[in-house]
């Protein structure tokens, strides 16, 4: 099996050291993967060459791309630019770093790539959070309609109805775990980490999306939907989100004016 992460750093060092390495553990546990990893440094501050060294040391097959803070679909695709023909993985991945993979994930992954259907473009795994104790998947179990998008514009122009919101999506996280199936079918993945199969390269789907951050969910959901192919949840492939990543930590009006700007793309883009 031939995999390809791209990952996208933004002043997160510690964060990716700890992502890679689990990585390495992974692969070590695993027998026929041959794995790519791009390293996309979006920071605003001066690189941790340390963090960078260690890395090296740990033999993976790797690339680093220092890159101006274009945000993170932007982020994925220079990265992926590095990867050449997508259609020659088996699956290629774009990741944030405040994450870890399971010890088991790449024997896990092998296999769901072994069995996917041809029609199903992204693989859901189960991202559980560690602070709130969920699956993050699904990200959204139908798709939306114009109305609902546009619902959410206007809570997200209000920052005191925008708290209200994500304390409602923080409930929901906490409810979610195995309430989904294996195998399952659903609108989109969260954007944490998203595993494309080969499937959504040969149907044309793409990974040009231009907003800085948010709504990626939509974007590939709505390129798998024009497509005829299917998102799958598999929980069986285990990703770890921490929960502490760099866009948690910026100011809540910075997060609500990108929220909206990726909502109203969407809706002017698919729900025309």
């Amino acid at each position: 099996m031939k995999v390809a992460i791209v990952c996208v750093c933004y002043n997160a060092y510690n964060d990716l050291f700890k992502f890679v390495l689990s990585l390495r553990d992974s692969l070590m546990q695993s027998t026929g993967v041959q794995l790519t990893l791009v390293v996309v440094d979006n920071s605003t501050r001066s690189a941790d060459q340390q963090v960078l060294d260690d890395i090296a040391q740990l033999e993976l097959s790797s690339v680093y791309v220092k890159s101006e803070n274009v945000g993170y679909f932007p982020g994925f695709k220079i990265g992926a630019e590095k990867l050449g023909d997508l259609q020659g993985y088996d699956c290629v991945a774009i990741s944030n770093v405040d994450l870890s993979v399971r010890l088991d994930f790449f024997e896990m992954l092998k296999f769901q790539i072994e069995v996917v259907h041809e029609k199903v473009g992204i693989i859901a795994p189960a991202i559980i959070s560690a602070s709130r104790g969920g699956d993050l998947n699904p990200k959204t179990l139908f798709r939306p309609t114009r109305y609902s998008l546009l619902k959410n514009i206007f809570i997200f122009k209000r920052l005191w109805l925008f708290k209200i919101y994500r304390k409602f999506s923080d409930l929901k996280v906490k409810s979610a775990v195995g309430s989904r199936l294996p195998g399952e079918f659903f609108y989109s993945p969260h954007g944490s980490f998203i595993l494309f199969t080969k499937s959504y390269f040969f149907a044309g789907g793409s990974i040009d999306y231009p907003q800085f951050l948010f709504g990626e969910e939509d974007f590939v959901a709505e390129q798998c939907r024009i497509a005829g192919l299917k998102v799958q949840y598999q929980p069986s492939v285990v990703i770890i989100d921490s929960d502490h990543g760099s866009t948690s930590r910026e100011k809540l009006d910075f997060i609500a004016r990108e929220h909206v700007k990726s909502l109203r793309y969407i809706v002017d883009t698919y729900h025309s």
